[in-house]
């Protein structure tokens, strides 16, 4: 019987010595905010607001909050604990500056057939496969949109019998990037959806945007519509035709950067540390620092525990746990210590970590995947199987999961793969159990700031090139979507068709306060979800590398 709901264990006793109580509301021209981010500065002291703006915080006497919100401008006041404050954010003039005005489309009705009968498949909880064959494709479609309507994560512009686009629901974004058309071995832009009839149709794949980018340079940078049809490659299409439209330019690979584990380092305290040659005279210099410095930072906790680690490493794990011990209600800390939990494969010391996230941030989806994925690397299969089904198909109450429902879903298709016998199985569509989950490389990247602007550059063995940019002008509706439903998290998946060496590449695209700031974790997953899986993990200080570096380098054989 699959549980609903989860109950969670707090693991984490809040110490807090504020002297007093400051009480307020966060709003806007357009009313109260809900979600708003409120800090006391220079502290791992926040809180968030509810859905009438409003928020209470400990503070001391001279304490400037700071407040923040997805698109608009940060603001610093001093607290007033006497009366209740009402502080009005403003509009970030510069992204306001970048906004298009698109026009409200129709909410036509759609359905799909499921385990569980037709459904409205805006609100179907996971994905009905990324290709259709010719016996699934009905009759009585009269054009190539009412096929493709029938794939997940699609939306069509326009009218029957009019121009019409095709849109993967991932990249929507200010600048719309439209999937590419590619038949029969040859690209064309969607003009050419209207010359196809769906008879002639063998099979459509769709290609997300990184392996369409790969294969087809940045004209698949919206991913990429693959239409094999009867005819194949006997087509009325040139040789001469497909060469030029197979033709891409511009993202050939030539950079050269240095490695993250190269960068120099600057930090004066690693640099005291690294003197050190005994571990007990490395020992004197962190008690010393502690007790003279000025190191109740994030950063220095993580570099000092990562130092420590050549020495012992349970006092590295001290060290490390300083974060649980400072920053008890900051949740952007806490990922960053799970996270580096996490990347030393302390698995159960990380799942008490996700609880207390999930208890903090309880209307985050992220916060729930994260526990799922924490129980399942703690051997807890029940509670990650439970998890993984209620995000899936939505079952969180006042938690919108539609975000992350695709990397779930491969997630629980691991957990399967490895220990179906040990969970409720029987009680999910055949989908599910049918779906074979060989992903020969599979990449995810998580960080613990949805509102961060980073980007990501993937090169392939050909030396070519992907960039996948995570910013506020860029990528405004996914970064709204991303801090509206509470998550940051993306995931790749390479497939055998790209064997040889391959790059990621990492770059920050804003400078933060090393107070906390964000944390990147990179998963490389091997031979996912067989026998001879391998996964390494990564934790970086992210806000470090303004300068772009090489994250990771593997050979894909």
């Amino acid at each position: 019987m699959v549980k609903y709901f989860i109950l969670l264990n707090i693991l984490f006793v809040t110490t807090l010595s504020w002297s007093q109580e400051t009480k307020g509301k966060v709003v806007s021209a357009n009313g109260p905010i809900q979600g708003a981010l409120v800090t006391v500065k220079n502290t791992f002291n926040e809180v968030i607001t509810n859905n009438e703006g409003e928020f209470s915080i400990k503070t001391e006497d001279n304490s400037v909050l700071v407040i923040s919100y997805f698109g608009m401008e940060t603001k610093e006041v001093f607290a007033t604990p006497a009366t209740k404050m009402t502080i009005t954010l403003e509009t970030d003039g510069e992204l306001l500056g970048e906004v298009v005005i698109k026009a409200k489309k129709e909410n036509k009705e759609k359905t799909e057939e499921t385990a569980y009968g037709k459904q409205n498949r805006d609100a179907l909880g996971y994905s009905t496969g990324q290709k259709l064959t010719a016996e699934q494709i009905n009759q009585s479609y009269t054009n190539v949109f009412d096929v493709i309507r029938q794939m997940p994560g699609i939306e069509i512009f326009g009218l029957a019998g009019q121009e019409q686009k095709v849109l993967f629901t991932k990249n929507r974004s200010i600048n719309l990037v439209y999937p590419i058309v590619v038949l029969d071995g040859a690209v064309f832009d969607q003009s050419i959806l209207n010359a196809i009839s769906p008879t002639q149709i063998e099979s459509i794949t769709l290609l997300k945007s990184l392996n369409a980018t790969l294969r087809y340079g940045q004209l698949g940078a919206g991913g990429a519509i693959l239409i094999n049809t009867q005819l194949g490659e006997g087509n009325a299409l040139t040789v001469a035709q497909k060469q030029a439209s197979l033709l891409v330019k511009g993202n050939e690979y030539t950079d050269t950067v240095l490695t993250v584990e190269n960068v120099p380092i600057t930090e004066s305290y690693l640099l005291a540390l690294n003197k050190a040659t005994t571990f007990e005279e490395a020992k004197n210099i962190y008690e010393s620092q502690m007790t003279t410095g000025n190191y109740n930072e994030i950063p220095y906790y993580v570099s000092v525990s990562d130092y420590f680690l050549k020495w012992d490493e349970d006092y590295s794990f001290k060290v490390l746990s300083n974060i649980a011990r400072e920053a008890t209600n900051n949740t952007k800390a806490l990922r960053t210590y799970a996270y580096k939990l996490d990347e030393r494969k302390e698995f159960l010391k990380a799942l008490s970590v996700y609880k207390r996230v999930v208890a903090l941030r309880p209307g985050e989806s992220q916060s729930y995947l994260d526990l799922a994925m924490a129980s399942e690397a703690a051997g807890d299969y029940e509670t990650a199987f439970a998890l993984y089904y209620q995000i899936i198909f939505n079952k969180i109450p006042n938690v919108d999961c539609s975000g992350i429902q695709d990397i779930t879903i491969n997630e629980l298709r691991h957990l399967l793969a490895f220990h179906k016998s040990k969970v409720p199985f029987q009680t999910l569509p055949n989908d599910f159990l049918s779906a074979k989950l060989k992903q020969d490389i599979r990449i995810v990247l998580q960080w613990n700031n949805p509102s961060t602007d980073f980007e990501a550059q993937f090169v392939n063995p050909d030396s070519k090139f992907f960039i996948w940019n995570h910013t506020k002008f860029d990528n405004t509706d996914l970064l709204k979507e991303e801090v509206t439903q509470g998550y940051a998290m993306k995931e790749y998946v390479v497939d055998e068709k790209s064997k040889g060496n391959w790059r990621v590449n990492i770059r920050a695209l804003e400078e933060e306060p090393q107070k906390n700031p964000t944390y990147l974790k990179y998963t490389l997953y091997r031979n996912y979800g067989l026998p001879t899986e391998t996964k390494e993990v990564k934790v970086i200080n992210l806000s470090r590398y303004t300068e772009k570096v090489t994250l990771d380098n593997f050979i894909f054989h």
